[in-house]
């Protein structure tokens, strides 16, 4: 049996860290640091804070959240640390681009590092079972659609669509003559063997959801759309089978990479963070009522919206 020691020497991400601990040290030693990095302060002023906020305006048409806000500031300070330390490990050294490829340079050398991490005995299929649900293939839906239309019919599309549900439960299996009982929809009326993402490119995602819960061989409605108010007759709806882990083994590894990788990420910028004395001035008064106002906006569009939705089960 080998030496636990010896099996340590060999990995090849412990190697890896002890070149890069190598590197980092001799940098550290013998690097002038940089006259604007002297300090180990971050400052983000209410100048630099208009600023971009200013930028969110400009590319947006609209003030930023207090929330996107935040996440603006720590954007900011994430790639202000990268850069720092990519300055003090040397990478800009005869190298010419700008602040922010700086910080990525750093940021994709800690995405390497944790490439090399393979997953312990166990682990890749522990990550299947919690995350069973992402690898199932989707459920398959087929339908056809009655369409009323709000712009020609106005405040009694509800009823008139209400009004021909009866009718067309009385009748039974869709027929060509009901299309008479509606308006004209622009997209298709017929969806064969679709998946909710199918449906969700054509109708949007809240008609999608909706759909996907209802009940074959009846009619269903109203369900409401971007694009109006629909009658549905669902033919059929295939769940698909659970996942096995044998067949998406490879994508269940990629997927713990990309997990493990941002979770090296995020402890080794919160590790650089603590070098520094990181300070946030208040938010001015009038962007701060802006943000109030936008988030209030987007809050109640929220809450119109799950309203429409519940109305259309």
């Amino acid at each position: 049996m080998s030496n636990p020691l010896t099996r340590l020497l060999k990995e090849p991400l412990f190697q890896f860290l002890i070149i890069g601990g190598v590197i980092y040290g001799a940098y550290a030693l013998f690097a002038a640091p940089e006259d604007d990095y002297r300090e180990n302060v971050i400052l983000v002023d209410s100048n630099r804070i208009n600023g971009m906020i200013s930028e969110w305006e400009a590319r947006w048409n609209r003030p930023p959240t207090r929330q996107e806000i935040d996440g603006l500031i720590q954007a900011y300070i994430k790639e202000d640390v990268l850069y720092r330390q990519a300055v003090a490990m040397g990478l800009n050294e005869d190298d010419p681009i700008t602040r922010r490829r700086m910080a990525q340079k750093l940021e994709f050398l800690t995405s390497d590092l944790a490439r090399l991490q393979e997953p312990a005995e166990g682990e890749l299929e522990q990550y299947f079972e919690a995350n069973r649900d992402a690898y199932r293939d989707p459920d398959r839906i087929s339908f056809t659609q009655l369409y009323f239309d709000p712009d020609a019919r106005g405040d009694t599309t509800l009823v008139d669509a209400e009004r021909v549900l009866k009718q067309v439960r009385e009748a039974g299996e869709p027929t060509e003559d009901m299309a008479e009982l509606s308006d004209r929809f622009m997209l298709q009326n017929y969806f064969g063997d679709a998946s909710e993402l199918d449906v969700r490119r054509q109708m949007g995602s809240g008609f999608a959801e909706s759909v996907m819960q209802l009940e074959p061989g009846q009619w269903h409605g109203p369900v409401l759309s971007g694009f109006g108010v629909h009658l549905v007759y669902v033919y059929s709806l295939q769940k698909a089978p659970p996942a096995e882990f044998d067949i998406v083994q490879a994508r269940v590894l990629e997927d713990w990479q990309m997990k493990k990788r941002e979770e090296f990420n995020a402890e080794f910028l919160q590790s650089l963070k603590e070098r520094y004395e990181i300070i946030v001035e208040e938010l001015p008064a009038e962007r701060l009522l802006d943000a109030q106002i936008e988030a209030a906006r987007k809050e109640a569009g929220s809450a119109k919206a799950a309203e429409a939705a519940e109305g259309s089960s």
